[in-house]
């Protein structure tokens, strides 16, 4: 038999199976047409009479015309109404769509009619939504996605991973609390009455005509949702309908807007949290009396601290700092009671600071304002006070409350005079860790009060001691120093040296390492190390994770298990001194996940670096330097899964001794430099999930000691080079998860050494060459859900060395070698259970993954589907016009004679196609194809 004739014969076979399919499994009725969709009984308008008639005493409520729903749908109402349990087919197809208009939230459309008259019910009674009903609104609103995109919401953490609208108990959702509840106000908010206490007790039934709802045993007390991916949307009005509401905490999202007005309505909250947030509106005012704790932090809030925040009697802890907040520091704070920090610190506040008479008060942080005046009295027992960064003028001042103090900013003003002798809080804790790390003692730099202000004639940049170091001499004229100015953060006649203790103007390597130290918060290392680090006196070669050479030179930083940047907020990152360490060959910090910052550019001077390691730096930002290229030395660049941005340096074609190059899993744009082919000892290349576009450079085989490339997860567009066949050493090719089209190029065959080609997930069209197949070390071919066609070749069948063979979700047909689902290493072994079906489910069957596993079989198609082509996923309703582009797929449609192929698969109907013929109602009558033969 010819080919053709071959081919004719496998396509018989696949359209016959085709036709059983459907001749077992005909497609169901369509459903009938309803003409009157609004329904016969003419009430349709009387659903929209909607009048505020039943209202909760709230002014926020919710406003619904019961009567006039229950009326309209035809149902017996009385004084006290309720909705009935049944909602019937009438009240389904009229009351569903007008949700909009009776003023419901919106994501009551994705009720059914039941579950809406049980809200309609329980408002009824109430006057407001069900719990489960106000947490659902609240997410739509919070995510802003529309109630109906269920593909998009579905996906977010809150649903996929959190039970939120589920069918469970809200009371389970994550980030959702409940307690226990006691007999308050019931409906409309009646008030208590023994015979009702007794009836909710199950003592009594009075008052069960009224029907007047007992208050749940257990209510939404507490809902946090910090850092929660998505929440980038409002507060809604209706949150206050939580009655019980406790404790509500969105810290670290994206939320917008304001914080809405119904808020007052909470008789029970006591913590209010949307810190780092972007809500920007003026701060609220009416917010519930009962408030503890307020964090509005990090927002762009502004206008003026309100009056009304002098009705919060019980307030504790207040942080409204870095807003937009202007005016003056209202008085009313001076007095409370139980206030025990007050931060309003990075806004716009001015005038003068009152004087502080609150017992309780611990903490005062108005830094970073543009405040003038001190006041004369402060609160009796505080112990951090930050002033820094303000407009506070005059001599320093001699209070006696700073005596008692831990912590005490105020640098960034403009103070003369001098700190006194007896005000030292060298002992403090903030201050003990600085002291320790740099070595300070009162005989060295680190002089009496420079913890506080830097004294006439010396200087650093933020006007005291800090992590960067001690204050440091500033040569001074004599006029200058007449003026006694204190906290000098600049020196006309020198610059700062960071870390520089003995002030000798040259760092040590002692003094860099020490830097490091103290810029990763050192002190939160661990144990193992800061015995050690924070003692100045342990030599620099006895540090623990950091080698030396010959001469006692540091040629490896690797303090593996150190948590860097631990428990702080204010690390800073790799200092950029740390380029002077000339010998250095090794920068070892993988998983550092806390490290903050970016990679200096300075290290592009580390002539002798071999290694740099930082990878699992999740907290590492910003862009690769462009003067890595300088790195001579550099025998492996891994950076991967971190938090690196911005495109790829070109310069990164200038490493040549570059053996391993590992940027994965960063977020990255643009495309993979040419420059990349230059890299001639590069063995791994690993691109993967960095969000590169453009194409796979075409001179890639210029790495000829490349073993493994690794590109999957990107959105490469283009072809796989098919000048690939000079890459003798390539053992893997992983290009999966992509948009690469064409096909797989049959070169591939002649890189003898190939184990691994990964290319599922693309656009990948053309056939699967035979030559692949004879590869003497192939173990794993996955080019599944691609557009691949043709057959599989008896070669695969013959493999010594295959393990995994995917192919599924393409458009494969005809027969599996009969070797390939014998051979019982492949797919898991599952061939000797299976059969063929391990390697591709046969037409009219599918699986998820298009082959039988142990979790999922090939099962038969549902009633009125098929397949089109072996290993598929899904089934389909499958039409006469995919059978024909099937046909030219099988027949090799795509080599026929321009007139042959006009309009196939081209053209919508396919009976406008070429040699087609259909009747009067567009059923193929005839086809007519010329056989060639060879």
């Amino acid at each position: 038999m010819s080919p053709i004739g071959s081919m004719m014969m496998h396509l018989f076979v696949h359209l016959l199976i085709l036709s059983v399919a459907f001749a077992n499994n005909p497609p169901p009725p369509s459903p009938p047409v309803h003409q009157d969709e609004l329904g016969g009984n003419g009430n349709e308008q009387q659903f929209t009479a909607v009048m505020e008639t039943t209202r909760d005493p709230s002014p926020y409520a919710t406003f619904i015309d019961h009567d006039t729903i229950l009326q309209s749908l035809g149902w017996e109402t009385t004084s006290f109404a309720d909705y009935p349990s049944v909602c019937d087919s009438d009240a389904k197809r009229v009351l569903m769509p007008l949700i909009p208009e009776l003023g419901l939230p919106n994501s009551f459309i994705r009720y059914d009619c039941e579950r809406l008259v049980q809200d309609l019910k329980h408002h009824r009674m109430t006057g407001r939504w069900s719990e489960r009903a106000v947490l659902e609104e609240f997410f739509f609103a919070l995510t802003d996605i529309p109630p109906e995109d269920e593909v998009v919401w579905s996906e977010v953490g809150l649903v996929s991973s959190g039970k939120w609208l589920s069918d469970s108990d809200h009371c389970n959702w994550d980030g959702i609390t409940c307690g226990s509840t006691t007999i308050g106000p019931g409906a409309r908010g009646m008030d208590d009455d023994d015979a009702r206490k007794s009836r909710c007790n199950g003592k009594m039934d009075v008052d069960q005509l009224l029907d007047i709802p007992c208050p749940p045993k257990t209510a939404v007390t507490k809902i946090d949702l910090t850092s929660i991916p998505r929440l980038n949307g409002t507060l809604i009005n209706n949150l206050y309908m939580l009655t019980n509401l406790h404790r509500l905490n969105l810290m670290k999202n994206k939320i917008q807007g304001s914080v809405p007005a119904s808020f007052s309505e909470f008789k029970k909250l006591e913590f209010l949290d949307v810190s780092d947030n972007r809500m920007s509106s003026q701060l609220p005012r009416n917010l519930p009396s009962t408030l503890e704790e307020v964090w509005f932090e990090n927002n762009n809030f502004t206008g003026h601290i309100p009056h009304d925040f002098e009705r919060f009697k019980n307030l504790r802890f207040i942080d409204l700092s870095n807003n937009q907040i202007s005016g003056t520091i209202p008085g009313y704070f001076t007095d409370m009671s139980r206030l025990n920090s007050l931060v309003l610190a990075g806004n716009k506040l001015t005038g003068s600071i009152p004087d502080f008479h609150a017992p309780a008060m611990d903490v005062l942080d108005f830094s970073d304002n543009k405040l003038t005046e001190m006041p004369d009295i402060f609160p009796p027992d505080l112990s951090e006070l930050k002033l820094g960064s303000n407009k506070l003028k005059g001599p320093f001042p001699n209070l006696e409350v700073f005596e008692s103090l831990d912590l005490l900013n105020v640098t960034g003003n403009e103070f003369t005079g001098e700190v006194p002798t007896e005000l030292d809080l060298d002992d403090s804790d903030e201050y003990l860790n600085l002291w320790l790390s740099f070595g300070c003692d009162k005989s060295t730099l680190c002089k009496p009060g420079h913890d506080i202000l830097c004294s006439p004639g010396y200087f650093s940049p933020v006007g005291a001691v800090s992590e960067l170091g001690p204050c440091q001499i500033c040569p001074l004229s004599e006029s200058e120093l007449n003026k006694k100015k204190l906290g000098q953060t600049t020196c006309s006649s020198k610059d700062y040296i960071a870390g520089d203790v003995n002030g000798d103007g040259v760092l040590s390597e002692r003094e860099i390492l020490q830097l490091f130290y103290v810029f990763t918060n050192g002190p939160e290392w661990g144990s193992d190390f800061q015995k050690h680090w924070e003692n100045v006196n342990t030599q620099t070669c006895d540090l623990p994770g950091i080698s030396c050479g010959g001469e006692g030179e540091v040629i490896a930083i690797t303090p593996n298990n150190a948590k860097l940047c631990a428990g702080s907020s204010d690390c800073q990152g790799l200092p950029s001194e740390l380029s002077l360490l000339k010998s250095l060959q090794i920068i070892g910090l993988s998983g550092a996940s806390k490290l903050k910052g970016s990679v200096p550019s300075e290290f592009g001077r580390l002539e002798k670096l071999n290694i740099l390691k930082l990878d699992k730096c999740s907290s590492l930002t910003g862009t690769i330097p462009t003067e890595i290229g300088n790195l001579k030395s550099l025998k492996i660049l891994d950076l991967s899964n971190s938090g690196f941005s911005g495109t790829l340096p070109s310069e990164l074609g200038q490493l040549s001794d570059l053996t391993t190059l590992n940027l994965g899993l960063n977020s990255f744009s643009g495309s993979i430099p040419s420059t990349v082919t230059q890299m001639k000892s590069l063995k791994q290349l690993v691109l993967s999930r960095c969000k590169l576009t453009g194409r796979i450079p075409e001179n890639i085989q210029n790495l000829q000691q490349l073993e493994n490339l690794e590109l999957y997860g990107n959105r490469l567009t283009g072809s796989i080079p098919s000048k690939l066949s000079g890459m003798e050493s390539l053992k893997r090719l992983d290009v999966f998860s992509n948009r690469l089209t064409s096909s797989l190029p049959a070169e591939l065959g002649t890189l003898r050494n190939l184990q691994i080609i990964h290319a599922k997930e693309n656009l990948l069209s053309g056939t699967i060459p035979a030559v692949i197949g004879v590869l003497p070390s192939l173990t794993w071919f996955d080019v599944s859900n691609n557009n691949i066609t043709g057959t599989i070749d008896s070669s695969f069948g013959l493999s010594p060395s295959l393990v995994d063979f995917k192919v599924g979700g393409n458009r494969i047909h005809g027969k599996i070698p009969v070797q390939l689902c014998l051979n019982n290493k492949v797919n898991e072994g599952l061939t000797s259970k299976y059969g063929c079906d391990a390697i591709l489910c046969p037409l009219g069957t599918y699986s998820t993954a298009g082959f039988a596993t142990s979790k999922s079989e090939c099962k038969p198609c549902p009633s009125g589907k098929s397949s089109l082509h072996l290993g598929a996923s899904e089934c389909v309703r499958i039409t006469q016009n995919q059978i024909l582009g099937m046909f030219f797929d099988v027949m090799g449609g795509e080599s026929w004679d321009e007139e042959e192929r006009r309009g196939w698969k081209t053209l919508p109907n396919e009976c406008d196609w070429a040699g087609v013929s259909c009747d009067d109602n567009g059923e193929l009558n005839t086809l007519a194809f010329q056989i060639r033969h060879t």
